[in-house]
């Protein structure tokens, strides 16, 4: 392998494209249903199939999971971005979505009843995207120690 001289970046491998592309859609998804369900769209609820006590978990959503779920969401959806730009601000960044999602899964599941009320389709939802998540971060560290990332 051959060294890369300091200052200056590697190219970028074709994967990056790929895993920014698809961790972008994901996190679109996310942005999504994080917007509907804050602004209590109805007509959004109806289309999740949620019953009664399912709007009410998001309806009467506290202020400290809300801001962890801010920063999830909003955080993953600027690493994504950040990554396609091959921006050396991905790797912090995507360290702080992780550790927002990391504690909203712990506020919502431990103290919030998320498995009970939302069902387990959609907690096991939550862990892959805690998975997905920790292999972005770990994927972004890589191109960071390649020298890949400006």
């Amino acid at each position: 392998m051959r060294e890369t001289a300091p200052g200056t970046r590697r190219s970028a491998p074709w994967h990056l494209w790929i895993v920014a592309a698809l961790f972008l859609l994901l996190n679109l998804g996310g942005v999504y249903d994080y917007v509907m369900a804050l602004s209590e769209n109805a007509d959004y609820f109806r289309s999740q199939n949620y019953d009664s006590q399912q709007i009410r978990y998001f309806t009467d959503y506290p202020l400290l999971p809300a801001v962890f779920w801010t920063i999830a969401i909003w955080g993953a959806l600027v690493a994504a971005l950040l990554l396609l730009l091959r921006s050396r601000w991905v790797l912090p960044v995507a360290i702080t979505a992780l550790a927002g999602q990391i504690v909203l899964d712990i506020l919502t599941f431990g103290f919030r009843d998320r498995w009970q009320i939302l069902g387990p389709r959609l907690a096991m939802f939550d862990l892959v995207v805690l998975l997905l998540t920790t292999g972005f971060v770990i994927y972004c560290r890589t191109l960071a120690s390649r020298q890949i990332l400006r």
